[in-house]
């Protein structure tokens, strides 16, 4: 009875180990770093700016619901695409920050892709912003003040620290990059093979369980 469990329970395992082991390094992943964070993520460095980020957004939206329970997805904006004026690329980043406290981040992400590739509009400055933010639903005087507060500066600035961390490693040079527990950086498209939201999901899932 006890070698039919033992049996029964191989033949489960069996599936598992042979789907993990069609993940190769160097062909679906890179090791970017020794150590990873402390709980599983996977992180998203884009640009509003940038069209294939703008593109790729829809199929962001399959994979997420397929993620495990417990692998939280993050954006983090880059500063090399579109306008090279850092303080513009600081307002943008810092609006992103801003976002990411606000119950209308979903939307205010789309809004803001949209705004550029859509309606081709600019942000020239600060108070083109928060037209899109309020125009979501946002109120203006709490936009005013969660742009300025000490928690949306520091997720700002965390955003730029860690993009000139990932790359001096060489790990960061075209957007969007994924980032999986800062460990991994997947490698998606035709050489790998990795290109629906099932696959990309799955690899995500099998980096974050390492």
């Amino acid at each position: 009875m006890l070698k039919s469990i033992k049996a029964a329970l191989l033949a489960l395992m069996l599936p598992l180990a042979a789907n993990a082991a069609t993940y190769e390094e160097g062909k679906h992943y890179e090791v970017i770093a020794e150590r990873g964070t402390k709980k599983p993520e996977v992180t998203e460095y884009f640009s509003f700016y940038c069209p294939a980020c703008n593109n790729f957004e829809g199929l962001i939206e399959e994979f997420k619901p397929k993620l495990d329970d417990g692998v939280k997805f993050k954006k983090s904006h880059v500063d090399f695409i579109g306008s090279r004026d850092p303080e513009h690329q600081k307002m943008i980043a810092t609006a992103l920050a801003t976002a990411e406290v606000l119950p209308q981040k979903k939307q205010i992400v789309s809004a803001m892709f949209n705004h550029i590739h859509t309606k081709r509009g600019n942000f020239n400055e600060l108070a083109d912003i928060k037209d899109v933010f309020v125009a979501q639903g946002v109120d203006g005087a709490k936009f005013d003040k969660m742009y300025k507060s000490f928690s949306v500066r520091t997720k700002a600035s965390k955003m730029a620290r860690q993009q000139k961390q990932l790359q001096e490693k060489g790990a960061l040079s075209s957007v969007p990059t994924f980032i999986v527990s800062g460990k991994y950086k997947l490698v998606l498209g035709r050489d790998s093979g990795i290109t629906s939201p099932d696959d990309i999901a799955k690899l995500i899932n099998y980096l974050a369980s390492k």
